[in-house]
C-alpha cells in the first residue's frame, strides 16, 4: 500500500501516521494543530481562508478567530517560525494563511521507503497573464452538469466508475457469476452488510438476466475456503467483490468485477444512506456492461428516487440517448415531480443547449417558492450559472448564485452548497475576480469533502489550476492538473478527465513542453479510439482545436491545418463564435509561417468578419480578441498595408484602455502592435523601445512561451538595425529553450551567421529545422515577428 509523506527542511510529515519528525525526532502537536498543518501543506498552492480552515479542521462554524490564531501560533512555535519573518506559515491580509516552504511529496510503501519523489514547484509569476475561458474552462459544464444531476437523487449519490472493457463478456451455457461477501469497514453493528450487500448486488445481476449463484451457495463455498488450495471463486465466469466503508457519515460502496477472460470493471458510489449507495453502484455497473434499459423496459412502479438514479447512471455512463429517452418517457406518476423537471433542465445544460436550459429552469422556479421548497429552489438557481456563463450575463449570474448560496446554507446540504460555491467561483473567474473565486473554491472544496464527493473536490482543484493559469502561474497549474488527472484515472471517473487534460495542454504549451503537450492530446485523440465521452459539442470542438495547436507546436503544421479546415464546417457560427475566430486565427498564423500572405489575409478576415469577437464581453475572452487582432497586424505588416495597420493599432489601444480588467499581458500585446506600426513607418528606434518594454514585462510574468514570442521579434529588430551585441544578449536570455523551440534555435543561427561562424550557424539551423518539422523556416531578411 502506498501513502504520501511531505518533506520540508529537516521536517518530515506523515499525515496517515499522524507523525511530524524534525531531524528524525518526533514532535508533539495537538490534534487540531496537526490537522491545520496537513491542510495548509495540501493546499500550499494558495492562501487558505480562516473560515475554510475552521470548516476543514474543526468541522463546525462556532470556532472563534482567537482559537484559530492561537493554534497557528503554537504550530509556528513548533516549526521554529515564531518570529516576525513568517517563513513557514504566512498571514495574508484578508485572505488567510499560506504555506511557504519548498515541500517535496514522497510516495512511500508501508515500510516507509521513498519512491518517485516529486518536487512541488512554486510559481512566482506576476498577475496578468492570459485568460482563455472558452478554450479551457468549458469542461466545467460537464462537471457541474453531472454533479447537479447527482444532487437530485436522495441520499446524495456520488458516482465513480472505471471500465476496462466496453461490455460484459458473454457467459456460455452453464456459466454463472458469483458475488462474494462484502468487506465492511464500519462499526460492528453494521456487520450485517457483509451478507446483506452481497444479496442486494446478486438481485441486481439477476434482474439484468445474468445467471448468479445463490447467496446460500456462496456462503457454503466461503465456509469451505479455509482448507481449499485454490480460491473457490476461480471456477466462475464472473466474480464480483463488494466493499463498503463508512467515513465522516458518508457510505462508499465499491464493486470490483473480474471476468475469467481478464475483463475488469470497477464502480463506486457514495451516499449518506448505505442502501442508496449500494443500489446506485449496482445500477452503474449494469450501465457499464451495456445492460442499459430503455424506459419501456423499466417497471411502472419505480420510485422517483430510483428513476432519477437511472437517469443519473445513464448520463455518467455516456448513454445520452437513453438519458433523453428516460426524461421524455417518464411514467405519468412522476412527470409532474419538480425533481424530474430539474433533471431535464440540467440535461439541456450539459448538452450545451443554454436556451432550452433557461426556459425549463425559469418555468420550474415558478413552482418552487423559497418558503416551501428552499432546497430544490437553491439547486435550480445553481443550474442557472451555465446560462449566464454562455450569455455573458455575469452581473445577473452573481445575483442568482448569491441567492442560491444563501438558501442552501440554511438547508445544511453540503453537497448542494459545494456545487453552488463552485458555480459562483467560475463566474467570478470569468469576471477576473480571482480573490473572490479562490475564496468560493475553498468553501466548495470543504463542503464537497463533507458530502463525500471526491470527484467534486477534484473538479474544484482543477478550477484552482485554471485560476493559476489566468495569473500566469503555469508550473503550479501543471502540477495540479497532472495530480488531478492521475486521481481521476485511479477512481475511473473518465467523464471528468477533460478537466485536467485542458489544463495539462495549456500549461505545457506555455512552458514550451511541446512533446508533453502532444502526448496530452493523445490521451483523447481520436475520440473514436479513446472513447472519451464529451457530450457538449462546444467542448468537443475546443478539444479538436487544442489538438491542432499541439500538432503545430510539434512541427506538424500540415496536419494541424487540415484538422482546423475540417472542423470549421462543423462549428455553429452563432453559438461558437469564439471557436470560429480561434480556428481561423490559427490558420492565418500557419499561412504566415508559410509566407502565404494572401491566404493569411483571407483567414484573418474570416476570424474578424462582422467584428464578431468585439461583440463578446471583452473581459471574458480577451485572449481570443487580442490574439486575433495581433495576427491581423502581422498580416498587414507583411502586406505593406499601412493605413489599415494604423487603424488596427488604434482600435487595439482603445480596446485595452477600456477593458474592465486591464492586465500586463494585454499591455505586452499592445506594445508589440505599436512596435509593428512604428517599424512599418520607418521609426526603428521607437519600435525597438516598444519591444524592449514588452520583453521586460514578459520576463516579469515569467511565462516561457510569451518570453520567446516577444524575444524573437526584439532580437530580429536589433539585428536589422545593426545592434548585434543586444541581439546576442537577447538570444542568450532565450538559450534555455534552444532545444525546445525552433524560434530560439533559428535566432542562434541568425546570430552565428552575422558573426561569420558558418559551421555553428549550420548546426543551429539544422536543429531549428528539426524542431520546426514541416514548417518553412523564414528567410534571413524578414520583418520582425512582433
Amino acid at each position: 500500500m502506498k501513502k504520501i509523506v511531505y518533506c520540508f527542511g529537516d521536517f518530515r510529515l506523515d499525515p496517515l501516521a499522524r507523525e511530524l519528525l524534525r531531524g528524525g525526532e518526533p514532535l508533539i502537536l495537538a490534534a487540531s494543530a496537526f490537522d491545520c498543518l496537513v491542510y495548509l501543506i495540501e493546499h500550499r498552492e494558495r492562501p487558505v481562508g480562516k473560515d475554510e480552515l475552521v470548516s476543514a479542521v474543526w468541522g463546525r462554524s462556532d470556532v472563534s478567530g482567537n482559537l484559530v490564531a492561537q493554534t497557528i501560533m503554537r504550530l509556528r512555535r513548533q516549526l521554529a517560525d515564531a518570529g516576525d519573518g513568517q517563513h513557514c506559515i504566512k498571514t495574508i491580509s484578508r485572505a488567510g494563511y499560506r504555506w511557504l516552504p519548498d515541500t517535496i511529496e514522497h510516495e512511500v510503501s508501508d515500510a516507509s521507503t521513498p519512491v518517485n519523489p516529486v518536487a512541488a514547484e512554486q510559481e512566482n509569476a506576476a498577475v496578468g497573464a492570459r485568460g482563455r475561458f472558452s478554450r479551457k474552462n468549458a469542461a466545467w459544464l460537464a462537471c457541474l452538469g453531472i454533479v447537479l444531476m447527482a444532487l437530485l437523487v436522495a441520499g446524495r449519490v456520488v458516482w465513480h466508475s472505471h471500465r476496462h472493457e466496453a461490455s460484459l463478456p458473454m457467459l456460455r451455457s452453464g456459466q454463472t457469476a458469483i458475488v462474494l461477501p462484502a468487506e465492511v469497514s464500519a462499526p460492528q453493528d453494521w456487520n450485517w452488510l457483509r451478507f446483506g450487500l452481497m444479496e442486494l448486488v446478486s438481485q441486481q445481476l439477476r434482474a439484468d438476466r445474468i445467471p448468479t449463484e445463490s447467496s446460500r451457495t456462496v456462503l457454503s463455498l466461503v465456509d469451505q475456503s479455509a482448507n481449499a488450495t485454490a480460491s473457490p471463486s476461480s471456477s466462475f465466469a464472473l466474480v464480483l467483490a463488494p466493499k463498503v466503508t463508512l467515513a465522516g457519515g458518508v457510505w462508499t460502496v465499491q464493486l470490483d468485477a473480474k471476468g475469467k477472460d481478464n475483463g475488469h470493471w470497477q464502480v463506486e458510489s457514495s451516499s449518506t444512506d448505505v442502501l442508496t449507495a449500494a443500489h446506485a453502484a449496482s445500477v452503474l455497473l449494469s450501465m457499464q456492461w451495456g445492460m442499459a434499459k430503455s424506459s419501456s423496459a423499466l417497471p411502472n412502479d419505480l420510485s422517483l428516487q430510483e428513476y432519477l438514479l437511472r437517469i443519473d447512471a445513464a448520463e455518467l455512463a455516456g448513454h445520452q440517448e437513453l438519458e433523453r429517452e428516460l426524461l421524455d418517457n417518464a411514467p405519468p406518476s412522476l412527470r409532474k415531480a419538480p425533481e424530474l423537471a430539474l433533471a431535464e433542465a440540467n440535461f439541456h445544460c450539459h448538452m450545451g443547449e443554454p436556451e432550452a436550459c433557461e426556459q425549463r429552469l425559469t418555468k420550474l422556479l415558478q413552482r418552487l417558492p423559497a418558503d416551501k421548497q428552499p432546497l430544490l429552489r437553491g439547486k435550480a438557481l445553481t443550474g442557472f450559472w451555465y446560462v449566464y456563463y454562455r450569455q455573458r450575463r455575469f452581473a445577473e449570474g452573481d445575483a442568482v448564485l448569491d441567492e442560491a448560496v444563501s438558501l442552501l446554507r440554511e438547508q445544511k446540504d453540503a453537497g448542494a452548497l459545494a456545487t453552488a460555491y463552485h458555480a459562483r467561483a467560475l463566474l467570478k473567474t470569468y469576471e477576473g475576480k480571482f480573490d473572490q473565486a479562490i475564496s468560493d473554491l475553498g468553501l466548495a472544496y470543504v463542503n464537497a469533502g463533507l458530502a463525500g464527493d471526491t470527484v467534486g473536490q477534484v473538479c474544484v482543484e482543477q478550477a484552482m489550476a485554471d485560476v493559476a493559469m489566468d495569473r500566469g502561474q503555469y508550473r503550479q497549474a501543471l502540477a495540479l492538473a497532472q495530480r488531478d488527472y492521475e486521481r481521476l484515472q485511479r477512481m475511473g471517473a473518465r467523464k471528468f478527465l477533460v478537466l485536467p487534460l485542458q489544463g495539462l495542454i495549456a500549461s505545457q504549451k506555455a512552458l514550451l513542453q511541446y512533446a508533453a503537450e502532444l502526448d496530452a492530446t493523445d490521451r483523447y485523440w481520436p475520440f473514436e479510439r479513446t472513447h472519451l465521452q464529451v457530450g457538449d459539442p462546444y467542448l468537443r470542438h475546443a478539444l479538436v482545436i487544442w489538438r491542432a495547436v499541439a500538432l503545430a507546436d510539434n512541427g506538424r503544421t500540415g496536419e494541424a491545418a487540415v484538422l482546423l479546415k475540417d472542423l470549421l464546417p462543423q462549428l455553429d457560427e452563432k453559438e461558437e463564435t469564439v471557436l470560429v475566430a480561434w480556428a481561423c486565427s490559427l490558420l492565418s498564423q500557419l499561412a504566415l509561417d508559410r509566407e502565404d500572405v494572401p491566404a493569411a489575409q483571407a483567414w484573418i478576415s474570416k476570424a474578424l468578419v462582422g467584428d464578431g469577437l468585439q461583440e463578446l464581453d471583452q473581459d471574458t475572452d480577451s485572449a481570443s480578441y487580442i490574439e486575433a487582432n495581433l495576427v491581423n497586424i502581422h498580416v498587414l505588416v507583411r502586406g505593406g498595408k499601412l493605413p489599415q495597420l494604423k487603424r488596427a493599432v488604434v482600435a487595439m489601444q482603445s480596446w485595452v484602455e477600456h477593458a474592465p480588467r486591464r492586465t500586463a499581458w494585454m499591455d505586452i500585446m499592445l506594445m508589440r502592435a505599436k512596435a509593428a506600426e512604428a517599424w512599418s513607418e520607418g521609426h526603428r528606434a521607437s519600435a525597438r523601445e516598444q519591444l524592449k518594454l514588452a520583453m521586460d514585462q514578459a520576463e516579469l510574468l515569467g511565462v516561457p512561451e510569451l518570453i520567446v514570442s516577444v524575444g524573437q521579434g526584439y532580437a530580429i529588430a536589433c539585428l536589422e538595425t545593426g545592434d548585434t551585441d543586444q541581439a546576442m544578449a537577447i538570444v542568450g536570455r532565450l538559450s534555455t529553450w534552444n532545444r525546445l523551440d525552433w524560434r530560439v534555435a533559428w535566432l542562434e543561427a541568425r546570430i552565428y551567421r552575422t558573426l561569420g561562424q558558418a559551421s555553428a550557424a549550420d548546426s543551429a539551423l539544422r536543429k531549428a529545422q528539426q524542431l520546426a518539422g514541416d514548417r518553412v523556416l523564414p528567410l534571413d531578411k524578414v520583418p520582425p515577428f512582433f
